[in-house]
């Protein structure tokens, strides 16, 4: 099976040394729904911005190699928003309070593509829909006047617009409530199905992740434990850390499991 996006031997310290990840590989399949799972403060997150190079400048961060495409990366940045898209936790800084939410999509478009105001406002709107929001009201508001949930549907919207190959979201339901929660998370395997878009889910909540996940890499003290197709989990057929963490079928924290 193909990876498009790979990372080898990745390991990131903090300024005192302290090795928060550890000579983890991460292979994305392609066209497939991987999702990264492990107990708070595994090194989820971490890991997931280090596919993008967005890890804060404090960090050290090592690598053997990064390829997109089998082409070796140097540089990450300029393949996100039309190549990857990535959504993460902190979605305060997308959005300006000034400018109603509509113009700043538009403009986030057609800064990727060559359009028209019209019909980059066409595509927007029907990103909105596609993440549950009322299209009409939502162009018009301001963020400081969404909710969380709001914002955060908002945020996912504006990557899914861009139509990217690749799209890496680190919890992306978690402030959601679960009808439309699930409603996301049917919406992300139907791209991936349907779209052939590649995806890469964070998450700590294991309730959907043998319903919507097509290979699985379980992380544990910063150090990747495994990575195996979803049929391996659902038949037990994996190590015991892996399988303590599934039995949980809850939000994991750390120090619950000790393997």
């Amino acid at each position: 099976m193909t990876n498009i996006l790979e990372i080898t031997n990745l390991s990131i310290a903090d300024r005192f040394g302290n090795k928060l990840i550890q000579h983890v590989d991460l292979g994305l399949k392609k066209s497939k729904v991987n999702v990264l799972i492990g107990e708070s403060g595994s090194g989820k997150s971490l890991t997931a911005r280090a596919m993008v190079q967005q890890i804060p400048n404090t960090l050290d961060m090592q690598y053997d190699c990064m390829t997109y495409e089998h082409s070796e990366m140097s540089d990450m940045h300029n393949l996100l928003g039309k190549e990857i898209g990535f959504i993460s936790q902190n979605y305060t800084h997308s959005f300006n309070d000034h400018t109603k939410l509509g113009k700043q999509l538009i403009s986030i478009y057609r800064q990727h593509y060559n359009t028209d105001k019209k019909g980059a406002q066409k595509i927007v709107e029907q990103a909105l829909s596609w993440v549950e929001l009322n299209p009409s009201q939502m162009m018009s508001k301001y963020r400081f006047s969404l909710s969380g949930g709001q914002l955060d549907r908002v945020q996912i919207a504006s990557v899914l617009m861009l139509n990217p190959k690749v799209i890496i979201a680190d919890e992306p339901i978690a402030s959601l409530d679960a009808v439309t929660g699930v409603s996301i998370m049917n919406l992300i395997k139907h791209l991936a199905e349907v779209h052939k878009v590649t995806l890469l889910l964070i998450t700590h909540n294991l309730s959907h992740v043998l319903d919507f996940s097509d290979w699985i890499h379980v992380i544990k003290n910063g150090e990747m434990v495994e990575s195996n197709h979803i049929d391996a989990f659902k038949n037990n057929d994996v190590k015991p850390y892996s399988l303590k963490l599934f039995n949980s079928r809850s939000r994991l924290k750390k120090g619950d499991y000790h393997a």
